[in-house]
């Protein structure tokens, strides 16, 4: 059975250099528009914590349940075409786009300006984020979608077949930016900041998603409609969760 080397760690990685990126940004802009409630982030958090842990334990049953049978012709045809996709490249620009991130956070804190309550952005932003992958993994271990590369015959061959090979559905690296990079521009909305600097932040917000997208379908680790779910779902959540924080 084919598979990829690391196929679970960038996931986590970069939601935590985007988490680090979005927060110092936000904090650089934010203004007294979203407020910290304890009953309300005890909702979204323990929300989040519980998805978590239904996702680890839906993992460890899944270990020995049987492998899905691949069947291509239950493939939609507009997934077909990440069958024969295959790219290490594609792979090592998403390791590039995690240390850009990564560079990205450092210089926003140090240009950034001092704010008076950085723990509502951290917070917000930690919570869509957390939230996001939480629903994630926890849809990816009930559905247990084969991951496209699984149809190529030009993938290699690992002697070790992963639980990591039927999680493609929906795409965790797009959900998890777009929650994240929205929260962001939600939040940079409501600021001080210029009109120019909300326009870039919102394209910026948009696009990010999109590549990440774009990267797992060329990588051979994602169907179309993977990360086009993952990228719905992350900017609702990234969309509700400051929304939710808004003072009234």
């Amino acid at each position: 059975m084919k598979s990829i080397s690391n196929v679970g760690q960038w996931p986590g990685a970069l939601l935590r250099a985007i988490v680090v990126f979005c927060s110092i940004t936000t904090v650089a802009h934010a203004q007294s528009g979203f407020e910290l409630k304890p009953v309300r982030e005890s909702a979204i958090i323990g929300a989040g914590l519980i998805s978590h842990g239904t996702s680890f334990f839906l993992e460890h049953r899944n270990r020995t349940a049987p492998a899905p049978v691949l069947d291509y012709d239950r493939i939609p045809g507009i997934d077909r075409v990440a069958t024969r996709q295959w790219s290490p490249s594609a792979h090592t620009t998403s390791n590039v786009l995690f240390g850009v991130a990564l560079a990205a956070s450092f210089t926003a804190a140090i240009i950034g300006d001092e704010q008076a309550k950085p723990l509502v952005p951290i917070v917000i932003i930690t919570s869509s984020g957390l939230l996001a992958s939480g629903v994630t993994n926890t849809v990816k271990e009930l559905v247990r979608r084969p991951r496209p590369y699984l149809y190529n015959s030009n993938a290699p061959e690992v002697l070790v077949p992963s639980n990591n090979d039927q999680l493609s559905f929906w795409s965790g690296h797009t959900a998890n930016t777009a929650a994240l990079t929205f929260a962001c521009a939600s939040m940079m909305q409501r600021s001080n900041a210029s009109s120019g600097v909300k326009t870039v932040t919102w394209i910026g917000a948009a696009l990010a998603p999109a590549a990440m997208g774009y990267l797992r379908v060329r990588a051979g680790k994602h169907f179309p409609t993977d990360v086009l779910t993952g990228y719905a779902v992350g900017a609702l959540i990234g969309l509700a969760v400051p929304y939710f924080h808004r003072v009234n």
